[in-house]
């Protein structure tokens, strides 16, 4: 993620629903605060697998229900509870402190020092915003410095690319034209030509992906997200941001150019199956199908075609984490093997 979505916001209401494992992930999940329930998942098909993504997901970064590959991101997520696009805004009040040292850096093509400022701003806002990231980055500090190599690394090559930043140019510009319509409590309305806004947006992240990809950057992803992805998630992240400020018929235009028509769809699955992860304990529910899953709560990716091992000392039954032959029990910390 770049971090060139623009100024955005938020707002919706609550949905509620009776009990059941499927209607507590519904509800972990959080509270709505754009344009999408939480009782609502994204219609993304699984670029890797094809299979359709199924299960609501209470972090940001959505992993297919049947493989465990990220697919998408979720900027709803990112910001349930919150009125705003929060984690915009923890990001812009991060960056303000070191904002001239990073105009002068970038200058005089200081590439080290750049790096360094950016990598304490990213590194501060995964900390205070961990629903926006991968769960994994919570609680794995070798994956969460992976992230925020790859979150610097992305930026200073968009950052100190003429073409790209010329692109970028574009996009600021084309955004300040904009003026705002105020509607009491609800989110301001744009005023004025917003698809300028989405075509240089879009020209920005097509040109930055390529680069990224030329450049080896992508493969730094410690995700290893299916090509395609990354950009998507920009994608789907402008969107969402900007939708609550746009007359509804010039938000359907502005999906269906993204590619992200009927986007949401209410959560229809025949069945769940619980699982417990075999790293940090918690429960984990998946789709009959699945074969591998990332546990919401600690991200690790679950082998669970290769069923679950019962602990020696406890009886647990646990799902294993991918390439894994031995776990120390989460409930009674017995080192329990894969048989």
């Amino acid at each position: 993620m770049t971090g060139t979505s623009g100024d955005l916001g938020a707002s919706g209401a609550d949905v509620g629903g009776p009990g059941g494992a499927l209607d507590r992930l519904v509800a972990a999940a959080g509270r709505p605060s754009l344009f999408a329930p939480s009782a609502f998942v994204k219609r993304v098909d699984c670029p890797r697998c094809g299979a359709p993504k199924q299960l609501p997901s209470p972090t940001a970064y959505l992993y297919c229900d049947h493989c465990g590959s990220l697919i998408d991101y979720d900027f709803r997520a990112a910001n349930a509870g919150t009125s705003a696009g929060l984690t915009n805004t923890v990001f812009h009040r991060l960056l303000a402190p070191v904002q001239g040292h990073l105009q002068a850096a970038r200058a005089v093509g200081d590439v080290a020092r750049y790096r360094q400022l950016y990598s304490g701003v990213y590194t501060e806002w995964i900390r205070q915003c961990p629903q926006a990231v991968s769960p994994r980055a919570r609680t794995d500090d070798d994956f969460r410095a992976r992230m925020v190599y790859y979150l610097v690394e992305s930026t200073v090559r968009k950052d100190f690319d003429p073409e790209l930043a010329a692109l970028e140019q574009q996009l600021n510009q084309a955004t300040a034209r904009l003026g705002r319509v105020p509607r009491g409590d609800l989110p301001w309305l744009v005023h004025g030509d917003f698809g300028l806004v989405a075509g240089a947006f879009r020209r920005l992240m097509e040109a930055t992906y390529r680069a990224l990809e030329v450049d080896g950057v992508l493969a730094l992803d410690p995700d290893q997200a299916p090509p395609g992805v990354p950009v998507r998630m920009e994608y789907s992240t402008f969107c969402q941001g900007w939708l609550p400020h746009l007359e509804a018929d010039d938000g359907q235009r502005l999906l269906a150019w993204f590619g992200l028509a009927a986007e949401y769809g209410r959560v229809s699955v025949p069945a769940v199956v619980p699982r417990r992860c075999g790293g940090c304990g918690s429960e984990v529910l998946t789709v009959p199908s699945a074969r591998t899953v990332v546990c919401d709560t600690c991200g690790r990716r679950l082998d669970v075609a290769g069923g679950e091992c019962s602990c020696r000392s406890c009886g647990s039954l646990l799902c294993f984490p991918d390439g894994v032959r031995e776990v120390a029990c989460p409930s009674c910390r017995t080192l329990t093997h894969r048989t």
